[in-house]
């Protein structure tokens, strides 16, 4: 499925609109707990096991978006917006939110990134190729 932040795809358009879909989960630093209820320790962890942990909350809540877009019939999700939300004591919620969507292949769709459609388009002749619709101004006197 293909799932991108964008509100289009290059080479495709689409066909149909089937609505939100959204992944959420939870995560915690290992808190190890009685079977009566209760905390018994707090796990200590690095700054590379919290992201790992947190990565892994991201990629399983988008995980339960692409299922929710694939039982809707979607073959892409567009508008990919993600947000990691601290609930507090070392609990965080991973959620993911974007559209679902139906997809054509499509000749004329958005173009694809890289490939010049006007040969003839002027060159940029600064650093930040730019093309400026004035010409730089030069020092009087100089």
């Amino acid at each position: 499925m293909r799932v991108t932040t964008l509100d289009s795809f290059a080479g495709r358009s689409i066909e149909d609109t089937l609505g939100v879909v959204r992944g959420t989960v939870m995560w915690t630093r290992g808190l190890k707990k009685f079977s009566r209820g209760g905390i018994r320790a707090v796990e200590y962890m690095t700054t590379s096991d919290v992201a790992e942990g947190l990565n892994q909350a991201r990629m399983d809540a988008e995980a339960a978006m692409q299922r929710q877009a694939k039982s809707m019939g979607a073959d892409a999700i567009i508008g990919l917006k993600f947000e990691m939300i601290e609930m507090g004591g070392g609990m965080f919620q991973a959620s993911v939110t974007g559209t679902a969507v139906r997809t054509e292949a499509n000749e004329k769709a958005a173009p694809v990134f890289g490939k010049r459609l006007d040969m003839n388009l002027p060159v940029a002749a600064n650093d930040s190729a730019m093309i400026l619709p004035f010409r730089p101004l030069r020092a009087v006197g100089a």
